[in-house]
């Protein structure tokens, strides 16, 4: 009996989740196009993929601007060795134990120079009887410079590769604005497509109500005997081919519903994607708003990204070539060393630690320099007039998509233009062909009542008012999706929706 309560209970508790979900499911979701805008920059999946792209490529920066950080080394290390001697004039067997400590410090310079810093240290100590200082501490110390005077000389030569890298995050920049630009494009087309099937559905809804009271009106009038039965079934029929209509443009609210979801990442079985999305943005009609031809030419070929890019590809192309054009000049360096040493040890006359090396050496009593040039240059140089020529051809290649790139986008432009220009006339025309559809709707259906009609022509008329405002629904959201089009186009997507993007790149 206890069971049989608790499973009760269970069933109890089940259902009321159940009802909850399913009341839950069918309260309908009100959104915004602002709203879906946001959901999109927040939740799209392929936004913040291309994302990563800024991110990894401004580590990129970090890494060639490393190439100029100095590197420290340090080096300890103990050796000993006992070894035998073939010579009389010395011991037949000698150990030797030494220890080494050495130190440097190098970085390149933004010439195309670098240096060297280095402190050599030794302690060692030996069974020979031959050595005069035993133990015996030596330091030496010294300063190398090396600096291209043809060849690798420049600092714009040499931090190509950070101005590259700079340039190389500004294109990733330019791609992530591109795909924000192109998904809310795509998000706002499918807003407006489901607007249009949601008010395409009332549409057919009406058309097969104004069916459904015909078939009554006719049945009436065949039960009388004033039309013959073959008006029922003609009445009939277009119920249920308008039933099928209606069907269909149910269908493809659920296809818009499920599209706008997946494009703002919404998933299908949390809370809100068990809700029927409302839009709550009518489409709007303002005629005369959109830039002229001119600016909107002008707009693009400043503001596209996926120019922008393809400008600073060619940026990147062009410092490689000065590059290679720098790497024809032969090699001529110029080398110069500085440095100073010190010696102490045990022995008869003269003792002394490493300190005592350290101190020698600071006296700059003994001390080496050297100064010199190194000069080089390949015989025919094939290999560099190779790779200066493969760079310029690739110059010329990129200067041609550019120009390719921008008759494409002139060509979109226009297109946009005229489209827009082509759905205003296309919703005036609509709105008055819905107009006309109506008053001949109504002077059929008079002349129905008084017997100068058929049921046919009725049906006929109506199904013409109801493509009539399908049309002009059609035409108005065609109009909004076409101002969507030039914004994309022209690279004002994100100004008309008042978004800006925080970009990364290093100046």
């Amino acid at each position: 009996m206890k069971n049989t309560l608790l499973f009760l209970q269970f069933l109890i508790y089940f259902f009321s989740l159940l009802s909850n979900s399913v009341a839950g499911a069918s309260e309908p979701l009100p959104l915004t196009l602002k709203d879906t805008v946001e959901r999109v920059l927040k939740n799209n999946i392929s936004i913040s993929v291309q994302g990563y792209n800024s991110q990894i490529s401004e580590q990129s920066i970090f890494e060639k601007e490393a190439d100029f950080d100095p590197t420290v080394d340090f080096e300890f290390t103990v050796k000993e060795e006992t070894r035998q001697r073939a010579s009389t004039l010395a011991d037949a067997k000698t150990r030797n134990q030494d220890y080494d400590w050495d130190f440097s410090v190098t970085q390149k310079f933004i010439t195309g120079g670098d240096f060297e810093l280095s402190v050599d240290s030794n302690r060692n100590q030996t069974s020979s009887s031959f050595t005069s200082l035993n133990p015996l501490y030596s330091s030496d110390m010294a300063l190398t410079v090396t600096q291209p005077l043809l060849k690798d000389f420049g600092i714009d030569l040499n931090k190509r590769e950070i101005y590259i890298a700079k340039n190389d995050q500004k294109i990733s920049d330019h791609q992530f604005t591109e795909k924000v630009i192109n998904t809310l494009t795509d998000a706002e087309n499918i807003y407006w497509d489901l607007v249009f099937s949601i008010e395409d559905l009332k549409v057919k809804e009406t058309s097969l109500q104004r069916a459904r009271d015909l078939e009554k009106r006719v049945k009436a009038q065949v039960e009388v005997g004033t039309l013959a039965e073959l008006e029922i079934l003609q009445a009939k029929s277009e119920v249920a081919s308008r039933d099928e209509q209606l069907l269909n443009a149910q269908n493809l609210i659920e296809d818009n519903e499920d599209s706008l979801k997946n494009i703002i990442n919404m998933s299908f079985d949390s809370e809100d994607g068990l809700k029927n999305i409302t839009p709550v943005d009518s489409p709007s009609f303002e005629p005369g708003k959109e830039n002229s031809l001119d600016e909107a030419l002008k707009t693009a070929l400043t503001q596209r990204p996926d120019l922008l890019a393809k400008k600073k590809e060619l940026e990147n192309r062009n410092i490689e070539t000065k590059y290679n054009e720098n790497q024809m000049l032969p090699t001529l360096d110029l080398v110069g060393s500085l440095g100073i040493n010190g010696l102490s040890g045990d022995s008869t006359t003269k003792s002394g630690a490493y300190d005592k090396a350290l101190s020698e050496a600071f006296s700059t009593e003994f001390r080496l320099w050297q100064f010199g040039i190194n000069l080089s240059y390949p015989i025919g140089n094939r290999a560099a007039k190779s790779r200066l020529a493969a760079k310029r051809l690739e110059v010329a290649q990129l200067l041609l998509d550019i120009k390719d790139l921008e008759k494409k986008i002139v060509v979109e432009v226009r297109e946009a233009h005229r489209q827009i220009e082509t759905d205003i006339k296309r919703v005036h025309s609509t709105r008055v062909a819905r107009k006309l559809a109506e008053e001949k709707l109504n002077a059929e259906e008079k002349k129905f009542e008084v017997g100068l009609s058929t049921s046919f022509n009725v049906l006929e008329f109506q199904e013409d008012l109801a493509v009539e405002q399908s049309n002009e629904i059609k035409a108005l959201i065609d109009y909004n999706k076409s101002r969507n089009r030039l914004n994309q186009v022209i690279s004002r997507t994100l100004e008309a929706h008042d978004i800006k993007l925080i970009s990364k790149e290093n100046s």
